[in-house]
């Protein structure tokens, strides 16, 4: 926690933290956290593959082919969130490494909610909304994150049916597949 020293509860805040607050890094977390970093830079490589596979799946056109969402095979997909595929792409550019990716995070509206509800009961990944796990995770973001509030949430353009997507370190053509499955199964139910 970093606390602002011109803040009105500085003080406090300051005091709380110091007089509740003990900084211990218990040893075995240290040896974990030493541990699972040290093939940190390759399970950022390979997330960074797959979410770009995944990408492509729902921009239905072979890799970096696309730009900007232009072309979606798959009908029911309206939008695409994907640094590398968004017109926000520079600013990601500008900090990127030159051999780096664009991270695992991807998210995906549907023309009808209809079809991100068949999506997300068909997708065979894991569902919730953290970040970070080694395997992919599926959530509906929006309807997690502001159910109370869809409305003020719209009129920012985040629609209800958002599905957020946090691509993990599966064999490529098997997430792949996953997700051309979840997709295939909104075509036969529109049927």
């Amino acid at each position: 926690m970093v606390l602002n020293p011109h803040r009105k509860y500085y003080a406090l805040l300051k005091e709380t933290m110091t007089t509740l607050y003990d900084d211990v890094f218990w040893p075995q977390d240290a040896v974990f956290m030493e541990r699972n970093s040290r093939d940190f830079i390759n399970r950022i490589r390979r997330v960074d593959i797959n979410a770009e596979a995944v990408c492509d799946v729902f921009l239905g056109s072979p890799r970096g082919n696309t730009l900007f969402c232009t072309h979606l095979t798959f009908k029911s997909v309206k939008r695409v969130f994907y640094p590398k595929h968004n017109p926000s792409r520079p600013n990601y550019d500008a900090f990127r490494k030159p051999d780096g990716g664009y991270g695992s995070l991807l998210s995906v509206v549907f023309h009808d909610d209809k079809d991100a509800i068949v999506f997300y009961d068909t997708i065979e990944t894991a569902k919730g909304p953290s970040l970070g796990t080694n395997f992919t995770l599926t959530s509906p973001y929006t309807i997690l994150a502001h159910y109370s509030e869809l409305e003020w949430a719209a009129q920012f353009g985040v629609e209800r049916g958002l599905v957020r997507i946090s691509v993990g370190l599966e064999e490529t053509e098997k997430i792949v597949s996953v997700f051309k499955s979840a997709l295939k199964a909104i075509e036969r139910h529109g049927a």
